[in-house]
């Protein structure tokens, strides 16, 4: 039987070459709430254009794969910044100060991602290693940048864990960058 679903994934991959479909939102049980809990109100900000950003990059066998990183990481974005502070808001434009006001929003946090993959595989579409980037700042109510870092998630993923998850290695690299994230937000002064 495990033949015979191989045989039919390594089929159907020889019969596409396309770019493939894959969402980079990891589980969120590893996500917990802070021990270092703020009484600060957030928000984040970020743009429809962001939001909706297809990205195109190398998967195995000669095929690509596709995503949404900001649609598809936003969830756990406002999973992490909820589980620090108190409220947490989407501030849909940086230049919407009544909102920011009316809130009680301290700091907007920014996220800017990247993303790399590829495959050792030439059987097979799904990437083997994704990597994801996430350079994070927060700005003050005013617009002023008080808090900037960079972290990186790698994930990694053999054709025998993710033949049931195409996305494995992507949703692995997410979780790392984002608990790294909720790392630094959680020991860094200014949100204490």
């Amino acid at each position: 039987m495990k033949i015979i679903a191989t045989l039919a994934i390594v089929t159907s991959i020889f019969l596409s070459g396309c770019a493939h479909q894959i969402e980079l939102n990891p589980k969120t049980d590893a996500f917990t709430e802070s021990t270092n809990k703020s009484d600060a109100v957030v928000g984040y900000h970020i743009s429809d254009e962001l939001r909706n950003k297809k990205v195109t990059s190398p998967g195995g066998g000669g095929d690509k794969v596709t995503y949404t990183p900001y649609k598809d990481t936003e969830t756990v974005l406002f999973q992490v910044l909820s589980n620090k502070f108190k409220d947490v808001y989407l501030v849909k434009s940086l230049d919407d100060k009544s909102f920011v006001a009316d809130n009680g929003i301290q700091f907007i946090f920014v996220p800017t991602l990247s993303t790399e993959s590829s495959s050792s595989s030439f059987l097979t579409w799904p990437p083997t290693t994704f990597i994801v980037t996430i350079d994070a700042k927060a700005v003050d109510a005013d617009g002023n940048t008080v808090w900037e870092e960079q972290v990186v998630g790698t994930g990694l993923a053999e054709f025998d864990e993710f033949k049931s998850d195409f996305s494995l290695s992507a949703r692995r690299a997410t979780e790392a960058a984002f608990l790294a994230l909720a790392e630094k937000i959680d020991n860094a002064d200014v949100f204490k």
